[in-house]
Order: C-alpha cells, then structure tokens, then sequence
C-alpha cells in the first residue's frame, strides 16, 4: 500500500466535510493521526473559515423532544440529516433497543462543543421496575459517550433534576466539563461534577436562579433566564474569587422600557445575544417601536442593532427565536398565530423568507413542527468535531 506524505495527505483530507473524519480515522493509522493532529485542525479551519456555514437545530422539550427548525447539509459538516435524526438515532441505538437491558435516555442539556447530556434511567424485570439512574456525556454525530455515575444519595431518586453542561477548550481540543444537577433537598441546592476530579461537589441553593426552563452553555459557562425573566443568571466557571460562589447576574437592558416578548436569549459565534421589540413615548404623544439587538460582552449588553420597520409595529404577532448561527445580520422570527417563518435582516428590516423550506442547491433550513410557547433549545454545532476527555474512572461506552 502506497502511502501519501502527511503534508499532502492533510491538505486533501481537510477540503472534506466532518462527518467523513468519523469513519476516515478508521482507514490506516496514518489517517488516524493526521486528523487528530493540532496541524491538522488549524487547516481544516483555516480551509472553511469563509464557509460561515454550520449545523444547527432548535429543539423544544426533553423526553418529548420537537424539532421544529432545522439547519443541515452545509459544507463544513456534510449531514444529510437534522441534529435531531442523529440524536434520536444515538438515543435508540444506545439505550432502546440493547437486548436484556432496559434503559431509558432523554436529553437534557445541550452544549457548544457539540455534546449532548442524557439522563439515563435503568430499569429490572423488562422495564417495570426502577432500578438506578445515571448520566451520558455523547456527542450524537461521531456517537463517542462516556457514562458518569450519579452521587450514591441520588440514584434512585427522582429529586435529582441534571440542567446543564458546560465545556472548556484549548486549541481545538475538549480539556474538561463541568455538569450542573439541582436538588430539591433543602440542604443540598445545586451539584456539580467535574470531570478534571471525577467528584461531584455541591454549592448553596439560591431561589432566583433555581428556576431553569433552559440552559445555554457558552465559553465554559452556562446561563439561563431568572425566575422573575428580568436578569440573565450565569455561572462562571471561569471566575476565581466571588463572594457568591460561580453565579453571575446581569439585568437585561431594557427594563426601564416597554417591550413586546417575553425575554430570551440566543447565540452567535460565542457571544450571547439578546433581541426584543422596545416601545418608547415621545415629548410630542408618539411611540417608537424599535427592533433591538444586544450582545453580551464583559459581562455587560451592549447595544448593536437598533432599526425601525413595519415588523416593529403593535400587530406584528411574530417572536424572535435567534440570530442565525454564523450570520449576525439574520435573525428569524415565528408568526404563532400563521404558524410561518421569516428571516429578517437586522441592517435594513428586510423580510428575506416566508416559507418552510429554504433550499438553495447547498444548506437546508426546514421549519419542522409548530412550537408551544417560547422556550427551547438551541444545539449549534461548532466548526471542528471535539472529542471527549476521559479520565478519573468515567466509562467510555463503545457503539457496536
């Protein structure tokens, strides 16, 4: 067998989408190393930098999960399918359909470098009784998991609600997480394990942040929305020395003001956005209604788009549902009452869809089911495939 330089041999491999390295790295060890090489990754990104182009999903509920907007076959990834597809699969392949194990697996947080956390319940005598529970970090496309073990006091109690995972990277390269549980005992609040120690260790209950319909992990953080919706709550895992442990709380920037929905916040290219429709009264008994667009940055929101269109008058019965994942000029919105979509752009109000559809030769967008309300969760995946860490005794669980 002839084989290529390592040089010339990269340079072919990283013009191919994600998806193939999966299977690539299985052809020869020299495949093997090339991609798993920092060389390698700083090409492959270099190669797609102007691709702006990436999977993404919004997923509504947990066990019952609806996917109702769907981006996929963009270059950088090459899937033929939704995020949600690859989900299902991995779920019913790991957990369902395992002769003589009964085992029930439902996600439960999403993270940016791509993994998915499932809630694992295991059950004796053909799935009729509860035996024990335990949870799975896995990233869906390349199916690679790793099982953890939850706190002994837990596993076979139902007062133990997993929320949140939050993923630290260096150089192209998953270095830790952290996973963030809730318990409704009054003397335990929050859990949090580490995956640098393989321990879980508690942190004290605060009621405006115990309330999490939905968590966004971001930059080795996570945040999510407080319980009276008017401050944006985040545990920073990155901080080192605050009096109230991890949380952060940051009040949203239009409190002073009339807005038209119920607060939310998205993503865009490692920032946290926010956007909502701001009424203000004039001197003269006029009202302004202003699309505006924040970006969190230092902890503080600051103010990048600002427009008036005819979306932004009072019949307008759209809600905003994010910014596009790698386009900061596109955000798109959902009529609940015509059940449609529109893309709209943020320099000049332009309406650039109204369909359910979008397919140009390339990417698709497929707006899927009808949602139920405003929360949901957004799995983005990120230009390059990370790998698990293990260590400290956590279980990798093979797919056969």
């Amino acid at each position: 067998m002839v084989f290529l330089p390592d040089d010339l041999c990269a340079t072919i491999l990283s013009r191919l989408p994600i998806k193939v390295f999966t299977s690539f790295k299985l052809v020869c060890k020299q495949w093997n190393s090339v991609i798993e090489s920092q060389i390698f990754r700083d090409l492959f990104i270099s190669q797609h930098q102007n691709t702006q182009s990436s999977s993404w999903s919004l997923i509504k509920g947990a066990s019952n999960r609806t996917e109702f907007l769907a981006h996929y076959r963009c270059k950088t990834w090459g899937l033929e399918r939704s995020l949600e597809s690859y989900i299902s699969s991995f779920i019913s392949h790991k957990f369902e359909n395992q002769r003589g194990k009964y085992r029930r697996g439902s996600v439960v947080a999403y993270s940016d470098a791509g993994f998915v956390l499932i809630d694992v319940s295991s059950y004796r005598y053909s799935g009729s009784t509860f035996e024990k529970r335990s949870l799975c970090v896995a990233n869906p496309v390349s199916q690679e998991c790793i099982e953890i073990d939850v706190p002994k006091a837990f596993e076979n109690s139902g007062i133990f609600w997993p929320f949140g995972i939050a993923t630290r990277t260096d150089n192209g390269v998953v270095i830790s997480y952290k996973i963030v549980a809730y318990s409704s005992k009054s003397d335990v609040g929050y859990l949090v394990y580490s995956s640098e120690t393989g321990l879980w260790s508690s942190l004290p209950y605060n009621f405006e942040s115990c309330e999490c319909n939905y968590t966004i992990s971001l930059n080795g953080n996570l945040h999510w929305l407080s319980h009276s919706n008017d401050e944006l709550v985040s545990m920073d895992f990155n901080a080192t020395t605050m009096e109230s442990g991890p949380f952060r709380y940051t009040a949203f920037p239009d409190l002073e003001k009339r807005v038209k929905f119920k607060r939310a916040c998205t993503t865009y290219q490692g920032s946290l956005m926010y956007m909502n429709i701001v009424s203000q009264d004039n001197d003269d008994g006029s009202v302004d209604h202003k699309l505006c667009v924040w970006r969190l940055e230092s902890w503080e929101w600051q103010l990048i788009s600002e427009i008036s269109t005819d979306l932004t008058e009072t019949y307008f019965d759209y809600f905003p549902l994010r910014v596009d994942s790698l386009d900061a000029t596109t955000a798109y919105f959902l009529s609940q009452k015509h059940q449609r979509l529109i893309a709209f752009n943020l320099r000049n109000g332009a309406c650039l869809l109204r369909a359910c559809l979008l397919h140009s030769g390339g990417p698709i967008l497929r707006f899927l089911h009808h949602p139920n309300g405003s929360y949901f969760y957004s799995f983005v995946l990120p230009q390059w495939l990370y790998r698990l860490p293990r260590q400290h005794g956590e279980k990798s669980v093979d797919i056969i």
